[in-house]
């Protein structure tokens, strides 16, 4: 699975096929949205944003041989009965976002309409436009499935609106539908288990208890806001985007390390003590201080919230966050160890929901910014088909608006990759250069990496 944006992904043209969904009326449900669901919405349904095109996330991957049209329709409309995050839509009246669930045996989808592409790039342009309209929260349902049929080998694309999945549902997507349509092709009866549905999970987290301030997991929460100036953490660099403000957001993608150099270095902080996250942390805060950042380096890092066997592979938005702070030290094993240190620290803070901690914040808390400085760790080859290489799987982030930056490594077989996003701005591509060049430079030389910081002079920076 390869993490890229709308706007990096390039695939053959081909005959673009868009299979029609329809959900029926559904039955208003009292269940609340969960925390992710009702911040994602607020911002989307707003009446400002309304028809602004906002987050979506989609699955790709490849199909061998020609297209079974049939089989797909076949397979789509199995995927949807089996989770009901996609038979979930939400509405807002009067300043209050509410739930609507919708019946299996209402789900309908349709023929697929077709339009022939012939260039790659008029290909993702279409994808995008599309996808933008399609997988907004206003419409019911808020995703669609597409392909790409070319003869030999087609492409299938399913967008969705970021509150119905988050990055482990796009794995699941890939891995489930091309198991329905493989069997469904065979004429055989699919193999997948049951699994548990996400509207239960957010039913789950709305009955979720208060937990005072005294409790100890909060008041970590609560010193770590406090170091960040009462909000959340942001990236220690001038990115040319005044608070309150945003910019178009730009995207990089970049190869960290090949597969032995990403396996050097994850012995090399195995030697010290920690695992590849950490050594991943600790890569990024040398990487900050050594282009003039600061010697601490505070952040958060995305926790799936699957702690139960039945929601391993279940569509939704199921993950959390949790505060760390990496210490630069004297040489990178310091670093590391500051690292490892904070994130065993920051796992049980991870454990009580982030509307638990705001709500237990109160006033201590104030959010400045649209996005929040975080780095997100995945390694593909431990979920589910690691080894079906020849799909060719992507999943594809939507582009918008930033006024911060993000980070996502990713590892596969083939070595470590890192997403960055971030304003799109003169100084910020300056700023994200220098950072991903020296983050480059840190991974491949682990413990070899520069002992002390390099202060380096750059018009801007807010060292």
């Amino acid at each position: 699975m390869r993490v890229t944006s709308i706007t990096e992904f390039l695939t053959d043209p081909g005959t673009y096929l868009e299979w029609p969904v329809y959900l029926g009326d559904g039955t208003p449900s009292p269940i609340p949205p969960s925390f992710n669901q009702r911040f994602h919405l607020s911002a989307a349904l707003s009446e400002p944003n309304r028809q602004t095109p906002t987050v979506w996330i989609a699955a790709a991957f490849d199909i061998a041989g020609d297209l079974d049209e049939d089989a797909l329709t076949w397979a789509l409309g199995h995927f949807v009965h089996r989770h009901d995050a996609l038979r979930t839509t939400f509405h807002w009246a009067e300043g209050s976002i509410s739930r609507r669930v919708h019946s299996a045996e209402n789900v309908r989808i349709d023929p697929p309409t077709r339009t022939v592409l012939s260039d790659s790039h008029c290909l993702t342009s279409h994808i995008r436009a599309r996808f933008d309209l399609l997988c907004h929260p206003s419409r019911s349902p808020s995703y669609t499935f597409a392909a790409i049929e070319r003869g030999d080998r087609s492409t299938v694309v399913c967008g969705f609106d970021h509150a119905h999945a988050d990055a482990v549902s796009i794995v699941v997507a890939a891995e489930e539908i091309s198991a329905l349509y493989e069997a469904r092709r065979a004429g055989l009866a699919p193999t997948l288990g049951t699994t548990g549905g996400f509207v239960e999970y957010c039913a789950a987290e709305a009955r979720t208890p208060v937990v005072p301030i005294s409790d100890d997991r909060v008041a970590a929460w609560s010193e770590f806001v406090e170091h960040c100036g009462g909000s959340t953490p942001g990236f220690p660099f001038d990115l040319g985007v005044p608070q309150g403000e945003h910019a178009p957001q730009a995207t990089t993608i970049h190869t960290l390390a090949d597969a032995g150099q990403a396996e050097a270095f994850e012995t090399a902080c195995r030697r010290l003590g920690a695992g590849m996250f950490s050594g991943v942390a600790a890569a990024m805060a040398q990487a900050s201080a050594s282009i003039g950042g600061p010697q601490q380096l505070p952040l958060l890092f995305p926790l799936h919230t699957r702690r139960e066997k039945q929601y391993e592979h279940a569509i939704g938005w199921f993950t959390t966050n949790a505060p760390m702070s990496v210490t630069v030290g004297a040489d990178f094993g310091e670093t590391v160890a500051s690292a490892h240190e904070s994130f065993r620290a920051a796992l049980p803070l991870g454990t009580v929901p982030i509307p638990r901690v705001l709500e237990a914040l109160g006033e201590r808390f104030t959010r400045t910014r649209q996005d929040v400085f975080m780095i997100s760790y995945i390694d593909y080859r431990a979920l589910p088909g690691a080894e079906s290489t020849h799909r060719h799987a992507h999943h594809i982030s939507n582009v918008t608006t930033a006024d911060d930056a993000q980070f996502w490594i990713t590892r596969t077989g083939d070595g470590l990759s890192l997403r960055s996003r971030f304003p799109d701005t003169d100084l910020a591509h300056t700023v994200i250069d220098r950072f991903v060049e020296q983050l480059r430079t840190v991974v491949r030389h682990g413990t070899d990496a520069p002992q002390r910081p390099e202060e380096l002079s750059l018009v801007g920076y807010n060292a």
